[in-house]
C-alpha cells in the first residue's frame, strides 16, 4: 500500500481502512499497537459507539452519500479536506482528509449515490475520468 501511495494512485480507507492506515491504535485497555503509518495520528478505541449517522459529504470530485458507524476516534494532525452533514439531523460532521491521492475518513461512502463522483475519485489523475 505504501508503494501504491507513493506511485500517486488513488486509495480510499473507511473507517477501519483508515485506522489501519494511521501510526497506532490503542485499544480499550490501553495497549497500543503501530500500523501502517501512511497517515499522521493515532486512534483511540472506545467503549462505546463513538458514531452513528447518515452523512453526505461534499467532496472536490461532487457529493457522495453514505453511514458512519465506528467504536474509536481519531487525533491526526491533518486539516480536513470536507466535513460531512447527517441529512436526517443525526450527530456527524465526519472528517474527509486527503494527504496526495489517499482520502480517508470513518464514512462508508455509497457508491451508487453519485457514480460520476466516484470515478473521479478513482481516475488516474485528480480531475481526470479514464473512459470505461
Amino acid at each position: 500500500m505504501a508503494a501504491h501511495h507513493a506511485a500517486g494512485k488513488p486509495l480510499l480507507a473507511e473507517c477501519g481502512g483508515m485506522l489501519y492506515l494511521l501510526e497506532s491504535l490503542t485499544d480499550v485497555h490501553g495497549q497500543r499497537a503501530a500500523l501502517a503509518g501512511l497517515l499522521p495520528g493515532h486512534a483511540q478505541m472506545q467503549p462505546k459507539l463513538a458514531a452513528l449517522a447518515l452523512q453526505q459529504v461534499q467532496l472536490p470530485e461532487g457529493e457522495l452519500r453514505g453511514h458512519t458507524f465506528h467504536h474509536s476516534l481519531t487525533d491526526t494532525p491533518l486539516t480536513p479536506l470536507a466535513r460531512g452533514t447527517s441529512p436526517n439531523g443525526g450527530r456527524g460532521a465526519e472528517a474527509v482528509y486527503r494527504l496526495g491521492r489517499l482520502t480517508a475518513s470513518y464514512v462508508h461512502f455509497y457508491f451508487p449515490s453519485n457514480p460520476g463522483a466516484v470515478a473521479r475519485l478513482f481516475s488516474a489523475a485528480p480531475g481526470e475520468v479514464r473512459a470505461a
